[in-house]
């Protein structure tokens, strides 16, 4: 497994704390922007946007629609594959109406050369390679940031990159293994819930 941490924001996060009772009056809003793919296909970054949609609906938040979340994304004109900075993501925050963005990217899938042989159990490593960002829509301020490879076994390399998918379970574990820091140290954080209270006093208007 590979793991790069983004240590500013990350650190700027946890070392703020928990603020208890912000965190009382309800979690932030999420968006989840439609995962970009590079050396990869679209149907495992489909997958890996529902593992994250997962991951944020199991620890309490209200994440938006995935037909929302397109919405958004087709009226900004973006796409799949083109990298955008951290003010693009928080314009398609604002536009879904969210409190947060999550900006995920799966960078490569695939054999690495170093796996390209079997293991003595006749095993293939592939690894799924994914960078996620969070975004505060009303600061406009970045609050976690990872990037990590995500090993996993296949019996069988398939004959191309086009043609390895990444099935939903894999990409379920990719998913959380990519925020499971996010959930352990900056979920409840002043920097996650600033602004987000009388975001949803606006809505409830």
């Amino acid at each position: 497994m590979t793991l790069r941490t983004c240590g500013a924001a990350l650190s700027l996060a946890v070392a703020v704390g928990l603020a208890g009772s912000a965190a009382a009056q309800g979690k932030p809003t999420v968006v989840i922007m439609p995962t970009q793919y590079f050396a990869a296909d679209p149907d495992s970054a489909k997958a890996i946007t529902q593992g994250l949609r997962e991951q944020y609906e199991r620890q309490g938040y209200t994440v938006m629609g995935d037909d929302k979340a397109q919405s958004a994304f087709d009226g900004m004109h973006l796409s799949l594959n083109t990298h955008y900075p951290d003010r693009t993501a928080v314009q398609f925050g604002k536009a879904a109406g969210a409190d947060l963005v999550v900006y995920p990217r799966l960078l490569a899938l695939g054999i690495p050369a170093a796996n390209a042989k079997p293991d003595e159990l006749g095993l293939l490593a592939p690894s799924a390679v994914i960078h996620v960002r969070v975004n505060n829509v009303h600061t406009g301020r970045n609050i976690f940031c990872r990037q990590i490879g995500h090993e996993f076994s296949v019996q069988e390399a398939p004959a191309s990159v086009a043609d390895f998918k990444l099935p939903q379970p894999v990409a379920t574990e990719t998913a959380q293994q990519v925020t499971s820091l996010y959930f352990d140290r900056v979920a409840g954080s002043r920097q996650e819930i600033r602004s987000a209270p009388a975001a949803a006093s606006r809505r409830r208007r």
